[in-house]
């Protein structure tokens, strides 16, 4: 889950137990490192063992998460399920035209790009103004834009983004560097930089009329529904008018994975419909079913409906954006 391996169960999990944001925070994170922080925080009372792989917070825990709510506050703009796809691609556009844009109104055009991806740099490309009083008035407007981003963070946080800018004359500050001068982990300054991003994609993909210059760098990246490579392929193929039973067998899929699929899909892309697999008139009982309750288990829905499959509920919570749109039975 902390790692980001996108597979169909851990995009589950994620949303079952509510942890979305914290999908994929530590990407590339060992195995043993993470079990080794686990027993640190049970040798030193934060934590007890309830069962096997099961922990509980104690008292103290409890306490020192208290304690710590402020500093901690960052953790609430991540949303790692949403965006650890994509957060790379819209970074290196930002920071790249931004060190662009920067040298252009020094007159300075001898400089080392800090991103080397063609994709990227084709974007930046194609939207970078080409006049000297273009880029005057269009860097004003990016620093508006960003200003207003991160006025929505703590200073820290805010800094430690800024910091990591490439400029004029100026190379933007690793992780690494930044956790020695800032005097905390290198864990937590990932972690403060993730936040500040995640919020500035979120707020440029719902507000993107009010962040013009920024959407033109990492609209297009935003459009991308987040979801598996597999379930990719089969979206791919029912845009091509393949059947679900075509799709079953030109890839020899099994029918559970292709609900999956769809049940993802249907999760993550708005106008995609699902009345070719229940129909409207059922669709709106489960809607309304689900609006009055506020149901969070499957199996109530299944006795109220007991003629409808696990997977047409599932799929109406998902449309719906319910929490636990892609649990299992249980």
């Amino acid at each position: 889950m902390v790692t980001g391996k996108k597979t169909a169960q851990s995009l589950s999990d994620s949303q079952w137990f509510g942890i979305e944001r914290y999908y994929a925070v530590f990407k590339g994170l060992a195995h043993d490192t993470f079990t080794n922080s686990i027993e640190s925080l049970v040798q030193e009372k934060y934590m007890n063992t309830s069962e096997d792989h099961v922990y509980i917070l104690t008292e103290k825990g409890e306490q020192i998460l208290m304690d710590e709510s402020d500093r901690l506050s960052f953790f609430k703009h991540l949303n790692g399920l949403k965006y650890a796809s994509i957060e790379s691609l819209c970074w290196q556009a930002i920071t790249l035209f931004v060190q662009a844009l920067s040298n252009a109104l020094y007159g300075h055009y001898n400089y080392s790009p800090v991103v080397r991806d063609f994709s990227v740099i084709h974007k930046v490309k194609s939207v970078f103004p080409k006049s000297e009083y273009e880029r005057k008035v269009l860097a004003e407007k990016l620093n508006r834009e960003l200003s207003s981003v991160l006025l929505d963070h703590d200073t820290q946080s805010a800094d430690l983004f800024v910091k990591k800018l490439s400029g004029y004359n100026r190379i933007g500050s690793t992780f690494e560097q930044l956790s020695r001068i800032e005097a905390m982990s290198q864990e937590e300054t990932v972690l403060r930089f993730r936040g500040v991003l995640h919020s500035l994609i979120h707020k440029v993909a719902e507000e993107k009329m009010d962040f013009p210059i920024l959407y033109s760098l990492i609209g297009s990246f935003t459009e991308a529904p987040a979801i598996t490579k597999s379930a990719t392929l089969t979206y791919k193929m029912l845009a091509n008018n393949k059947s679900v039973e075509e799709i079953m067998n030109l890839r020899k899929l099994k029918m559970s994975t292709l609900e999956d699929h769809l049940v993802e899909i249907a999760r993550e892309v708005k106008d995609f419909p699902i009345t070719p697999y229940i129909s409207e008139n059922e669709f709106i009982k489960v809607k309304d079913y689900y609006r009055e309750t506020k149901e969070t288990k499957l199996r109530p829905f299944k006795d109220a409906f007991p003629h409808l499959s696990y997977f047409q509920i599932r799929l109406v919570l998902a449309k719906e954006g319910g929490k636990h749109a892609t649990g299992s039975r249980a």
